[in-house]
């Protein structure tokens, strides 16, 4: 399945350097003060920048146009979070971009928590649509990594239906910290370690083949209380 990705009109550096190049072209029309061309240049290469600007910043008060570079999800009373019954362990990538989430959710929750899949999802900067695993860890999301990509575009493209009625399935995710090898000084004779110990962490999801199907019981997690583990 061929892989989806965000337009360039969406993706943020595009259009600051979309912005920042306008704006450089029509200092230089205003330097060089030609008859008519001049002033015509910079009235359309300056709309052309402010068009440029109000797409960068819209996603901020619309909902529905954020990037999510930093993840966008928000557990709210309209969300239904639907429990997925699991067959398979996958590992969660990029796990160690978000160690501070996953941290965090290990000092709030434990090892075992309960973790949203969410389409429709890009890595900071980037414009690969992925499907991010967010923990839910004392009533709180923390974005911890994503699914691998040799799977995930058939999962969004499973997930993103659901998503646009605000249902999103939720899998069981194990956080378990894994030992790092320390580098030792070899003038020590004490086997004292060159950098503190540091620690790193694996991450698996439990999912199933029945993504896009909701149970007719309504089986769902209350998100007022979002469970944290």
């Amino acid at each position: 399945m061929k892989r989806r990705r965000l337009p360039l009109w969406r993706w943020d550096p595009f259009l600051a350097a979309l912005v920042l190049t306008l704006s450089l072209v029509a200092a230089l029309f205003q330097r060089l003060d030609l008859p008519v061309v001049s002033p015509l240049a910079l009235t359309v290469l300056l709309l052309a920048a402010v068009a440029a600007a109000v797409l960068l910043v819209l996603p901020v008060f619309v909902r529905s146009l954020r990037r999510d570079g930093e993840g966008s999800f928000v557990l709210t009373d309209q969300l239904r979070l639907v429990p997925l019954p699991a067959t398979q362990t996958f590992p969660v990538v990029d796990g160690h971009r978000h160690k501070a989430s996953v941290e965090a959710t290990v000092a709030r929750a434990g090892t075992e928590v309960t973790a949203v899949l969410v389409p429709g999802a890009t890595a900071w900067l980037g414009r690969d649509i992925r499907v991010s695993v967010d923990a839910l860890a004392g009533g709180k999301v923390y974005r911890v990594g994503y699914l691998p990509k040799e799977i995930d575009q058939k999962i969004d493209a499973a997930l993103r239906p659901l998503a646009a009625r605000g249902v999103y399935r939720t899998v069981a995710l194990t956080i378990r910290e894994v030992p790092v090898a320390l580098r030792v000084s070899p003038f020590s004779t004490r086997d004292m370690p060159l950098e503190p110990r540091r620690k790193n962490y694996r991450l698996d999801v439990r999912l199933g083949p029945a993504l896009s199907t909701v149970p007719e019981s309504d089986e769902s997690i209350d998100v007022s209380e979002a469970p944290e583990g």
